[in-house]
């Protein structure tokens, strides 16, 4: 699979294989309904929540969904991401599991209030 871009949103999402738009949309609508002051915008080629400070942001690959967050709202939820293929700041969400949304609004959750609470940027 070619490398998915845009250079909004909707396009982004229009780019993804049809196979896995289901799941694409999923994860972008359990964002934005738990980050619903968030604008979407294109940071690095791919869809980002951001509210004065990027809070998440998500990439499409062949083989799993990439859910990008800082490392210290990564780490501080290390005992619910056990099991979960871990990068510095990101969580590989396979294809050949089911979706874990509610996973997914706890990460975004997590970010949003230490942003709010503690003022930690992006990377």
């Amino acid at each position: 699979m070619a490398k998915i871009t845009g250079t909004t949103p909707e396009e982004y999402l229009g780019n993804v294989p049809a196979e896995l738009q289901p799941r694409a949309r999923a994860l972008h609508q359990a964002l934005c309904e738990t980050l619903p002051r968030a604008s979407v915008q294109i940071k690095w080629g791919q869809p980002a929540f951001v509210d004065d400070t990027i809070l998440v942001a998500y990439a499409v690959f062949s083989k799993h969904i990439n859910l990008y967050t800082t490392p210290s709202s990564r780490a501080a939820l290390a005992g619910e991401l056990a099991g979960y293929t871990l990068g510095k700041g990101s969580i590989r969400l396979p294809h050949d599991e089911p979706l874990p949304l509610d996973l997914i609004k706890l990460v975004a959750s997590a970010r949003e209030k230490e942003f709010r609470e503690q003022h930690v940027r992006w990377m």
